[in-house]
């Protein structure tokens, strides 16, 4: 069960963040928010990684 939960958030996080950076880029650059949510992709990477291995 860990491992699926932990696939779902690494595939979660691989799906958010290209859509995240493309809506960023068209609509509002904001200088916080991007490394901000950046940040928090990794973080929750890694804990889907973690709960992989």
């Amino acid at each position: 069960m860990k491992q699926q939960i932990g696939f779902l958030l690494q595939l979660f996080v691989l799906s958010a963040l290209p859509v995240l950076v493309v809506f960023q880029l068209i609509y509002s650059f904001r200088l916080i928010l991007m490394p901000a949510c950046l940040l928090a992709g990794i973080v929750v990477f890694a804990v889907g990684a973690k709960l992989r291995g």
